[in-house]
């Protein structure tokens, strides 16, 4: 099952999934973003009452909880004759069901935008929430005239918003061809906008706007009003590959539906949200019939998997409108009832965090699932071990067909070498739970990468051997070309060949690579000098931010897991280029053994101590409550094999993450004091960061490794 967006709806199929496990199932999300951002919350986080944690779901730690698989990209075809999706930036991915709940984007098929003009997209609302620093920089630089194209009601509570945080910074006008016609507002509570908009001094203006330009507007009929920066809050559309997918669409071009939230030409595809036109009951787009929609798919997802009849949506007449004016204050709308107060916006802030906290994780360490089988599901007692446990034949040559003339797999294949010697490297990695797979074969690659540079090579060639879940059809091809693709992208660069490989089913699926390479330069761990300088290529945290992450800790969000996965996905070729460039002659890179494993093994083999300065800057995350509370299982076995060479005082604040165990670690390399300038512009000229110096090499003493306070 493939889940496309995480929209209001889709976002609680995956919370069911949380507390419900179905035999034979493997679900997938699709998102641009690693965090989905409420709608209702947005115009307070606008306002500041919220932050922009509490107004986001993780999708990342959502799909973690719920045993699926996150993939952060974005959709660019739908194809359905063979159920499959395209990517923008992954291989593509089959599905044998689809919920597409993506959102809308805003329509400006009828306004011509010049290049020179300030504009941003209200739709979809993360876009408005990622581009609120460059709307506050361009307020900041006297562009003070604002307008917001589009009358409805979401207009006037983004322009409440937008005076509560700049106060008397600028001007702003709601310019609509429409003003309010919400037929779910009641004469009151349109009366009531309207006063407050007038007492905020936010203009209105009636007019259709047909292009926008560096200073000025002009409307359909001739007239120019001025203008710094537009906020596009027009009517409702959807993306491009959904507007081109054969899937039947409404006269306004949204995806009709029928009400079970099916397509009404494709039973294997729900659509929810914005993106959908349910077949004679029309209704406008809205967040609330968006999660009420949202309550029927998840029960019909699993209807459907399990074999039962689907239930009907049965959308509402009317619905409850609570939009936030003043501070504290909100505007209730409700058939007849309009209210303007305080407990109304009491009222809304509950709602909201009921809502968003329903998929908050915090410190839970696992829920109880209760078990359903799929209607198709084949149960088998006892999977094949050894050999027997073998991807299938077919799913092996289809694959090997799109990348090598291999099709009768060959037993074994030649690789030229032009030396004698030759460095060899294995490393075994457990893919981590709901990690894209294409991400993971990238990150396996650059960890048994990491070996070949620290012993002064370049790699030629690999053996990959592939544990894939045990599975059929789509979700092993999946597994297969995810992980093969990802390591095909980092291999590629090196011109590395892949040599032979290997396949199985297992409980705990994974990648075994064996590198292999040719020296080309001296390198050893026994060549470090008195007064050599010590520097990381990049920084450490892996080992212990994951295990807080994924034992969903409050202190990691989104965006920090997007910060470790960047880490885990920085290549380190750079920085060994830069070191031999500076003649190093000494490095090893930081894996599972830790940072000071690893330096007390130069040490000793260089005969010598090393004297260490640990700041925050050597961490991905400079919260230092992370290392102090959370550890990766590895870290106690690294502690004790490394803790008896170490002077450290029990209370360095940094202390454990000389024991971290690191994936895809930073090299660790000795640069002559005299080559200091010369490393440090090497490798400034060749990444976005810099080298983080440590340390230094002194004299033989009692302990390998001395650490400053």
């Amino acid at each position: 099952m493939v889940l496309i967006g995480g929209g209001h709806a889709n976002v609680q199929v995956l919370k069911k999934l949380c507390m419900n496990n179905i035999k034979g199932l493997h679900t997938i999300l699709i998102s641009e973003h690693f965090e989905a951002i409420y709608s209702g919350m947005t115009p307070g986080y606008i306002h500041e009452d919220f932050t922009k944690e509490e107004i986001s779901i993780d999708l990342q730690r959502l799909c973690f909880n719920a045993g699926a698989t996150f993939i952060k990209d974005k959709v660019i075809k739908l194809d359905t004759n063979h159920k499959e999706l395209h990517l923008q930036n992954s291989p593509s991915v089959n599905y044998d069901l689809l919920s597409i709940n993506t959102g809308s984007v805003s329509n400006t098929k009828k306004i011509n935008i010049e290049n020179s003009s300030k504009y941003f997209f209200v739709k979809p609302i993360s876009s408005l929430v990622k581009n609120l620093n460059q709307i506050d920089q361009i307020v900041k630089n006297n562009k003070n005239k604002i307008v917001i194209i589009g009358g409805g009601v979401a207009s006037y509570e983004l322009a409440f918003s937008l005076k509560r945080r700049y106060e008397s910074l600028f001007k702003i006008t709601i310019l609509g061809k429409k003003i309010l016609k919400e037929k779910n507002l009641n004469k009151k509570t349109k009366n009531d906008l309207k006063r407050i908009a007038e007492n905020l001094n936010i203009k209105e203006c009636h007019g259709e706007v047909i292009s926008i330009s560096e200073k000025y507007l002009t409307l359909k009929n001739g007239e120019k009003i001025d203008c710094d920066l537009s906020l596009i809050s027009t009517g409702a559309s959807i993306e491009s590959w959904l507007l081109e997918s054969d899937l039947i669409k409404d006269e306004k071009g949204f995806i009709k539906v029928n009400d079970n939230l099916l397509s009404i030409n494709d039973k294997n595809i729900f659509v929810t949200g914005d993106a959908c036109s349910i077949d004679n009951k029309p209704k406008p787009k809205s967040g609330v019939m968006a999660v009420r929609q949202g309550e029927t798919l998840k029960k019909n997802i699993f209807l459907k998997l399990t074999g039962k009849n689907l239930i009907k949506f049965k959308p509402q007449k009317n619905w409850l409108y609570l939009i936030g004016t003043y501070k504290n204050y909100a505007l209730l709308n409700y058939f007849f009832l309009s209210f303007h107060s305080q407990w109304c916006w009491r009222l809304k802030v509950w709602i909201d965090r009921n809502f968003i906290n329903n998929f908050k994780f915090t410190n839970n360490l696992g829920m109880t699932k209760r078990n359903f089988e799929l209607e198709n599901f084949k149960n088998t007692l006892m999977y094949c071990q050894g050999c027997g446990s073998k991807v299938s034949k077919n799913t092996l040559i289809n694959y090997i067909k799109k990348n090598s003339d291999n099709i009768h797999l060959k037993d074994s294949s030649i690789v030229n070498n032009r030396t004698l010697q030759i460095l060899q490297t294995i490393d075994h990695i457990k893919l981590f739970s709901s990690l894209n797979p294409f991400d993971f074969g990238k990150i396996s690659y650059l960890h048994s990468h990491n070996d070949i540079l620290a012993a002064g090579g370049e790699v030629k060639s690999l053996s990959v051997s592939l544990g894939v879940p045990f599975s059929e059809n789509s979700v092993e091809k999946f597994y297969l070309e995810y992980f093969m693709e990802g390591i095909r992208h980092e291999a590629d660069k090196n011109d590395c060949i892949i040599s032979s490989g290997h396949s199985y089913q297992s409980q705990e699926p994974g990648i075994t690579l064996t590198l292999n390479g040719e020296i080309k330069s001296n390198v050893s761990k026994n060549s470090a000098k008195v007064g050599d300088l010590i520097y990381l290529s990049k920084p450490l945290g892996t080992g212990y931010l994951l295990a807080a992450y994924f034992n969903n800790s409050d202190m990691l969000s989104g965006n920090d897991f997007e910060k470790i996965l960047n880490n885990l996905k920085k290549e380190n070729f750079f920085a060994v280029n830069s070191a031999r460039n500076s003649d190093s002659q000494t490095m090893t890179d930081i894996s599972g053994f830790g940072l000071s494993s690893h330096l007390i093994d130069i040490c000793l083999s260089s005969n010598l101590s090393s004297e260490l300065i640990l700041s925050p800057d050597i961490l991905i995350n400079t919260n230092i409550d992370l290392l102090r509370m959370f550890q990766s299982t590895s870290f106690e076995n690294n502690h004790k094999s490394s803790r008896g060479y170490i002077r450290i005082s029990e209370n360095h604040p940094l202390k454990n993450i000389l024991f971290d165990p690191q994936t895809n670690g930073p090299m660790l390399i000795a640069i002559n004091k005299q080559n200091q300038k010369k490393f440090e512009n090497y490798f400034s000229n060749e990444s976005d960061i810099k080298p983080i110096l440590i340390g230094r090499f002194i004299e033989k003493l009692e302990k390998a490794i001395y650490v400053n306070e």
